[in-house]
């Protein structure tokens, strides 16, 4: 058999559509692993998400901040 990859139900998916409809910036945190890019990419599917984990990426974004 294979392994489906399903996303636990999160309670915290209808507070981030609400708080993006009164903010403009949401910043959501936790531990690591605990699902919050999942949380964001199933809330926002047409975004497009960039890990400032690469050492290059996090240098552009901090030497150059406007493009992103």
């Amino acid at each position: 058999m294979g392994y489906i990859a399903r996303m636990i139900p999160r309670h915290l998916k209808t507070e981030l559509q609400t708080q993006l409809t009164e903010y403009p910036i949401v910043t959501v945190l936790g531990p690591r692993q605990a699902g919050k890019t999942t949380l964001a990419r199933a809330v926002l599917p047409d975004y497009t998400y960039v890990s400032l984990e690469n050492p290059d990426t996090r240098e552009l974004a901090t030497e150059d901040p406007g493009p992103f």
